[in-house]
């Protein structure tokens, strides 16, 4: 065998190597195609994936000086962690496994209930011009002890559906303060009122039954 043939060998076995190394990575994607009202999306399902595919926290505003706060982390590969700070009852990390259906449909939901294209400037403006009208009327609501809820999503690529311009490294951020009270106080803003659809699933997250206490692992 001549040297070009042994190099051309080498190569090739190289190739091969490196292939069978970073295969799991070439194909550790999740995609779900758009339709014509539904969102398409990919995302990262290595389970050492560094950023989470969703991050769910309540920032409490009395609580401001304490950085311990309520949060849902769902990874893509379904790895979800659940902090509750030391003030609060549960106190402590949990963790559960969603199957890729459920990780899809949750996904799916922020979508449709508008909090990954939530229009906050439009909003505020539609809530202010409502609370002009109560001022008016010579009434008046509010909260004082705000509780602000964060929603973050960061996806390899997002479309809205399937005539929307698709976007690659996606990453949106949903701030609220008092979503709850607001949908209740705003029945007539759908934006409102489904983006609390979203949280109250993300709340009821926050307290499934598969939930693992991880210190008593």
């Amino acid at each position: 065998m001549d040297k070009n043939n042994i190099k051309n060998h080498l190569l090739i076995g190289t190739l091969i190597v490196f292939l069978g190394m970073h295969s799991s990575l070439l194909y550790a994607e999740k995609r779900v195609v758009s339709g014509e009202s539904s969102a398409g999306f990919s995302f990262a399902t290595e389970t050492d994936a560094a950023e989470p595919v969703i991050h769910y926290q309540q920032n409490i505003q009395m609580l401001a000086n304490i950085d311990d706060r309520p949060s849902l982390t769902v990874y893509g590969d379904g790895h979800v962690l659940v902090h509750y700070p030391v003030y609060m009852k549960r106190a402590g990390d949990y963790e559960m496994q969603l199957d890729e259906t459920e990780l899809v449909s949750l996904l799916q939901s922020l979508s449709a209930d508008g909090v990954i294209d939530f229009d906050h400037k439009k909003v505020k403006q539609d809530v202010r011009a409502y609370k002009q009208q109560l001022r008016a009327k010579g009434q008046f609501y509010e909260v004082s002890d705000a509780v602000e809820t964060s929603i973050d999503i960061r996806l390899n690529e997002y479309q809205k559906n399937a005539s929307s311009a698709k976007i690659k490294n996606f990453k949106t951020s949903f701030k609220w303060k008092n979503i709850e009270q607001d949908a209740s106080r705003y029945k007539n803003n759908p934006a409102i009122s489904k983006a609390n659809n979203s949280v109250s699933q993300l709340n009821a997250l926050m307290k499934d039954d598969r939930l693992i206490d991880r210190a008593r692992r």
